[in-house]
């Protein structure tokens, strides 16, 4: 991991996110590219015209001053920085934009899961987790001293499983944290407890990983257990999934990983897998079809 993108507009909750970039780039040796999108007003009227080009500079220069403010800033001290303007841009357009669609992790700060602030903030959140290639580490707290101790990888252990989670072990790795690998249980998606306690035990064996305990948790929803786990073992960090469906698909599905970024109030990891993963048959002793268990 070399690159961390790291989107500003200036708020408290991106200096959040962007103080914990700092502290995963001195952890792992990393650069941080900061970006700023700014928009420039819409002139009708003639003599609003004249004063445009003006104005932008002034716009323009006002950015560059805070973006060089930050980059001064103490905790920043000894890494590497870039940073970047975007014009008439939408913040989630970096996720693919060419110059930052190769960053190997995106930290970027959230708040706000109703109302306007849903749909300014929280709407930016949702479509960066699910166009993004890299992992997306979503921040919505201030964190002076940035830990991974408890962690959470929530899934449902099947084929797909296995293409994301090197990256996820990565960040446990690096912090030497316990893994508390996670399966939530709803009466829609139900899935006996043997067949859930082998396929984890499959992907422990599969990662050999030593820090690590299994859990099986009932709930009404995969959100609410997601939520309510994590609170019960107070967690520094959610790692989750996603498919990244866009269009009808993302219609009709909807995005789990989106929801946990958006609404829970922990740091939330969110990686997409693979288009088309790779051949996982001999990961598991369970095919994927087994996930309709009971359905005829």
């Amino acid at each position: 991991m070399k690159t961390i993108l790291v989107p500003t507009d200036f708020s408290d909750h991106a200096l959040y996110a962007l103080k914990v970039a700092a502290s995963i780039a001195k952890k792992i040796n990393a650069a941080i590219k900061l970006v700023h999108v700014y928009n420039l007003p819409s002139y009708v009227f003639t003599e609003d015209i004249y004063y445009a080009e003006e104005n932008n500079k002034i716009i323009k220069a006002q950015a560059e001053k805070k973006l060089n403010a930050l980059i001064e800033m103490d905790f920043l001290k000894e890494i590497v920085i870039t940073q970047h303007f975007e014009l008439n841009m939408p913040m989630w357009k970096l996720a693919i934009d060419k110059k930052y669609k190769d960053a190997d992790l995106i930290v970027m700060g959230s708040h706000g899961n109703s109302g306007l602030s849903k749909i300014f903030i929280g709407s930016n959140t949702e479509k960066i987790v699910r166009l993004a290639k890299s992992p997306v580490l979503t921040i919505k707290n201030e964190h002076e001293d940035f830990k991974v101790k408890k962690m959470i990888f929530t899934s449902d252990y099947y084929g797909e499983s296995y293409t994301v989670f090197e990256k996820i072990k990565f960040f446990a790795d690096i912090y030497e944290a316990h893994i508390h690998l996670l399966k939530v249980i709803t009466p829609i998606e139900f899935e006996p407890t043997p067949i859930s306690k082998k396929l984890m035990e499959d992907f422990v064996e599969h990662f050999k990983l030593t820090d690590y305990s299994i859990n099986i948790y009932n709930a009404t929803s995969i959100e609410k257990g997601i939520t309510d786990f994590s609170d019960e073992i107070n967690a520094d960090l959610i790692a989750i999934e996603t498919h990244g469906r866009t269009g009808i698909a993302h219609l009709i599905n909807g995005s789990l990983a989106e929801d946990v970024a958006n609404h829970i109030d922990r740091p939330v990891l969110s990686i997409k897998m693979d288009e088309e993963p790779k051949d996982t048959s001999n990961l598991s002793s369970y095919p994927k079809d087994y996930r309709n268990w009971g359905a005829e």
